[in-house]
This record gives structure tokens, sequence and C-alpha cells, in this order.
């Protein structure tokens, strides 16, 4: 491979960077006003860990991949850390958003949290059903 031809690939894959970088700011733009305030709103619900809230909540997708047995295992452990009290802004992942390009398209997004017994970190992901947004993932890890 000679010089020229590492230039042009290079080149390439810098306006591909530069495409996905502006590509990703428009969705989050696109979601910031789609996606986000039902985020919100669901966060508030499923964070009373009630399992109708979960259930109601969630995607096709997760609720035929998840059984009743796993849902209360889910809750069983999201209770732990208490009633949901209030989080941060929600930070859109870009990350997240190129892989959508390939595959369906999924919005995700990470927040700090508090909780009543203390502090957690939420990274969930939606998708579009029915008209408003669904969860495809929920996770919540503790902050040390």
């Amino acid at each position: 491979m000679d010089n020229n031809q590492l230039r042009i690939i290079t080149l390439f894959l810098l306006a591909l960077c530069i495409g996905l970088y502006f590509y990703t700011g428009e969705q989050e733009t696109y979601y910031e006003q789609s996606a986000k305030p039902v985020v919100n709103d669901m966060l508030m619900e499923i964070g009373q860990w009630e399992k109708q809230a979960l259930l109601n909540n969630l995607s096709a997708a997760a609720k035929s991949t998840i059984s009743d047995q796993q849902v209360e295992q889910l809750l069983e452990r999201y209770r732990q850390y208490g009633q949901l009290q209030s989080f941060e802004p929600l930070a859109f992942s870009r990350l997240a958003s190129v892989f959508s390009l390939i595959g369906d398209s999924k919005v995700n997004y990470q927040t700090n949290a508090t909780f009543s017994q203390g502090k957690g970190h939420i990274n969930i992901t939606v998708v579009a059903e029915g008209g408003s947004y669904k969860v495809y993932n929920l996770s919540i890890n503790p902050v040390l």
C-alpha cells in the first residue's frame, strides 16, 4: 500500500467520523423533543417498582424475552434501591445512535439517580412502539 492509498483511506475515515458526529447530533436533537420527556415520565413511574407499571412500559421485544419469574427477580433486585426520588438530566448516547444505523432504531440514555435507599446509575434503552416509546432494556447499578 502506498502513501496515496493511505491518505485516501484516512480522509475517508475522517469524513465518516465527521458524518457520524453530525448525524448523532441530529438524532440527539430529534429525540430531545420526542423521546426524552417520555423517558423522564417512564422512569418515575417504573421507579416505584410495581410490576404492572414495568409491564406497561416494556416493549414487545422485551416482553417476548423475559419470563414472569425474571420480571419478579428484576423487581426484587431493584426494590433494594428503594423508590426513585430524582435523577440528573438524561444523557443521550451517541454510540447507541450509531449502532441504530445497522439495526433497529434504539435510543439510549444514562443518568445518575437518587433512590430512597441510596444512589444508582440508570442506563435505559427505548424503542419506538405504538406511537410512543417503550423500554427495550433497563439496568441500574450502585454508585459508589
